[in-house]
C-alpha cells in the first residue's frame, strides 16, 4: 500500500466526457423561428448548487446556461472482471516489462442543465439525447509510465441512463429568477491502472535455450517366445547417450553464394568486378545491423565508420566496417552488394567476413554450414599485387 500509483486516470476520462459534450451551441429565435444570436454551453466541474449559488451572487461570473458535471460515485465493475489475470510480459525491444492488469471501474457522472428559457434546455436536450442512444465511445491513453506504444489506445464507453429529472421553480419571490433544471446520469466504463514503479518485475528478453537429452530405457523386463520373464540388469536401464538441443535468437547462416554459385572453400575476388553475396539463414528480420570485418585493417575504404559491436552475453566483441548497401530479401534470405576491387588495393591478402548481428548476438561468413556440415572457409578472399611499400 505504500506503493502510489496515480496516473490521473479518472482526470482524463472526466476531461474527455466533457470535450465530447462541451461543443454545444444554441439558438435564440424570433417569433417568426428564425435564428438571431448563437450561445454557447458553458462546462463546469462543480455541483450544481454551487452553480445556482454563483448565479444570483453579486460577484457572480456564470451565466446561463450551464451544465454542471460532479462524480457520483466509483465501482468496481464486476461483469468486466473474467478471471483473476495475473497481468502479461510485453518488449519495448531492449528489455521485457511485467504488466499488471488494469482494474475494471463504473464512474457515475451526473450532469446538471441549468436554464432560464424553456427553449434553450429544449435545444440542449435535443444537442446530445440523440447521440447518446445507447452510448458514446471515448477515447483516452494507457498511462505514460507504462512504456507502452504511443499509438495504443484505451476506448471507454459512456452509457446514459436514458432519463431527464426535470425541475421547474415553484416558489418564486420578486428576487429570484426562474431557472429550469434537468438532471441526468451517465456511466464512463473505464480503467484504473496498479502500480508500475516496482523495476524489479522488468526481465532480460530471453536470446538462448539449451536443453540436455539423457537417454534412458524404461524396460525392466521381458518375455522371449517361450514365455521366460528376463529381468535387465539395473546397469542396463540407463544409458550413456546424451544430446544437445541450442534455440537461439541471433542470426544463423546456413549457406553462402557468390555471384550465384554455392561457396564451399575460398573465393579469390577479381580486381575491377563486382559480385553479389546472398546468405541463407534465418532471423534476418531481426538484424541490428551488418559489418564487413577484415583480418587486414588497409582494407578498409577510405573514411570507413568502423565500430565495435558488444554487449553479447555469450560472445566477445566484434569490430568491422559498417555496410549499408544490402537487401533483407526475407527472413532467410539476405542480399549484400560487395565493392568493385581495384588494382592499387594497398594490400596483399586479405579475408573478408561478413558479420549480422541483432540485439542476441551475431553470426559471421567465416563459420557457415553446408548440407548440415560445418565447414569453414576463408569466405573472401583477394590475392592482390603489394603496393603498401
Amino acid at each position: 500500500m505504500k506503493a502510489t500509483p496515480f496516473y490521473f486516470e479518472i482526470k482524463d476520462m472526466l476531461a474527455q466526457f466533457v470535450t465530447a459534450f462541451d461543443d454545444i451551441v444554441i439558438n435564440r429565435y424570433n417569433a417568426q423561428r428564425q435564428p438571431q444570436d448563437k450561445l454557447s454551453v458553458r462546462y463546469v466541474y462543480s455541483p450544481k448548487q454551487a452553480v445556482l449559488y454563483d448565479i444570483v451572487n453579486p460577484n457572480k461570473t456564470l451565466t446561463l446556461p450551464a451544465v454542471a458535471i460532479t462524480i457520483g460515485g466509483i465501482a468496481r465493475d464486476n461483469n468486466r472482471v473474467f478471471n483473476k489475470i495475473d497481468g502479461f510480459y510485453y518488449s519495448n525491444g531492449t528489455s521485457t516489462n511485467f504488466f499488471k492488469p488494469p482494474v475494471p471501474v463504473n464512474i457515475t457522472v451526473n450532469m446538471s442543465i441549468i436554464t432560464r428559457y424553456q427553449n434553450d434546455m429544449d435545444q440542449i436536450l435535443s444537442n446530445f439525447i440523440p447521440y447518446n442512444n445507447p452510448y458514446v465511445i471515448i477515447s483516452w491513453k494507457v498511462p505514460s509510465e507504462f512504456n507502452l506504444s504511443s499509438t495504443q489506445e484505451i476506448r471507454s464507453e459512456v452509457l446514459w441512463d436514458g432519463s431527464m429529472t426535470m425541475e421547474y421553480p415553484t416558489d418564486l419571490n420578486g428576487q429570484t429568477k426562474a431557472r429550469i433544471i434537468a438532471d441526468t446520469t451517465f456511466t464512463i466504463k473505464g480503467w484504473l491502472f496498479k502500480d508500475t514503479s516496482a523495476a524489479s518485475n522488468d526481465i532480460s528478453n530471453i536470446y538462448y535455450i539449451d536443453t540436455n537429452y539423457y537417454a534412458s530405457s524404461l524396460i525392466t523386463n521381458y518375455f522371449d517366445l517361450s514365455g521366460i520373464s528376463y529381468t535387465y540388469p539395473a546397469s542396463a536401464d540407463l544409458i550413456n547417450d546424451e544430446d544437445s538441443f541450442e534455440l537461439s535468437g541471433s542470426p544463423y547462416i546456413s549457406n553462402m553464394f557468390y555471384n550465384g554459385n554455392l561457396v564451399t572453400g575460398d573465393v579469390s575476388l577479381t580486381p575491377g568486378v563486382t559480385g553479389t553475396v546472398q546468405l541463407y539463414g534465418n532471423n534476418f528480420n531481426l538484424l541490428n545491423g551488418l559489418l564487413l570485418s577484415t583480418n587486414n585493417t588497409k582494407s578498409y575504404t577510405t573514411n570507413a565508420s568502423i565500430t565495435s559491436v558488444g554487449g553479447f552475453k555469450r560472445q566477445t566483441p566484434i569490430t568491422g566496417q559498417i555496410v549499408n548497401s544490402y537487401n533483407i530479401i526475407s527472413n532467410n534470405i539476405i542480399s549484400i552488394n560487395f565493392p568493385v576491387m581495384v588494382q592499387d588495393f594497398v594490400f596483399k591478402n586479405a579475408d573478408f567476413t561478413f558479420v549480422l548481428y541483432n540485439q542476441a548476438g551475431y553470426a559471421t561468413t567465416t563459420q557457415t554450414y553446408v548440407s548440415g556440415d560445418p565447414v569453414s572457409i576463408n569466405t573472401l578472399y583477394y590475392f592482390g599485387q603489394d603496393n603498401s611499400n
